[in-house]
């Protein structure tokens, strides 16, 4: 089996915004399907997790960004397996453009949780293992987050179309609210660094509360479900 999963990708209008920049959840939707792809391949396909009744879950991702693809721009994206820690799962991506110049890294945290309890499995305990390995250009994965006193407050529901097959909020969904508040007023900031931690999962027409702020050139976002910081 090939250890470094291979897309190429033509960036279409559905996956930019209005500075004909790849958005970040757009992004983020790719790494996803790039890394279950890639588990697939690996062997470790819907057969050994979901038919058995196991989840697939980001806990966190760490993004670091030289610039962000544009509109019909050729890229290829890189997706490998970080070394397993017990429970989670590193997976790391690079994306480059044809003269092969690096514009995103980034690592994604995964695990497993059992689908009527919600909680933690052990994945060697049921067969599901990915051999992989730490390399030199992996971004190191974030389980820490350090968030200052915030002073604004949102309130949003998960509504039915924000809603992954997990049956929670999508991942790529937080992203997108977070967009929508940083760039409400029409800011037009390029961030370099995007630090995300998932820490409660806020299931199907749940409303929740976030607090968020800018402070200097940064933006943190902060709940009991999640935390971030742009940068």
């Amino acid at each position: 089996m090939n250890e470094v999963y291979i897309r190429k990708l033509n960036v279409r209008s559905e996956l930019v915004d209005y500075r004909k920049k790849m958005t970040f959840s757009s992004f983020m939707n790719l790494f996803q399907q790039c890394c279950i792809a890639h588990t697939e391949e690996l062997g470790m396909g819907r057969d050994k997790t979901l038919d058995k009744g196991f989840l697939w879950v980001i806990i966190s991702e760490h993004i670091l960004i030289n610039r962000m693809p544009e509109y019909d721009e050729n890229i290829i994206l890189e997706c490998t397996p970080g070394m397993t820690l017990h429970y989670f799962f590193p997976r790391n991506i690079i994306v480059k453009n044809e003269a092969g110049e690096v514009l995103i890294r980034a690592n994604a945290l995964w695990s497993l949780i059992d689908k009527n309890t919600r909680q933690f499995i052990d994945p060697a305990e049921n067969g599901i293992i990915i051999n992989g390995e730490m390399n030199p250009t992996d971004v190191i994965p974030v389980v820490k987050l350090k968030v200052p006193e915030l002073h604004n407050k949102k309130i949003y529901t998960a509504n039915y179309s924000l809603v992954d097959i997990n049956g929670h909020l999508s991942n790529t969904h937080y992203m997108s609210i977070m967009c929508d508040t940083i760039y409400a007023n029409g800011d037009s900031l390029d961030f370099k660094e995007i630090t995300i931690l998932f820490k409660k999962e806020i299931p199907i027409n749940k409303k929740f509360a976030y607090e968020y702020e800018q402070i200097d050139d940064n933006y943190y976002f902060k709940s009991k479900y999640f935390e971030a910081k742009f940068n």
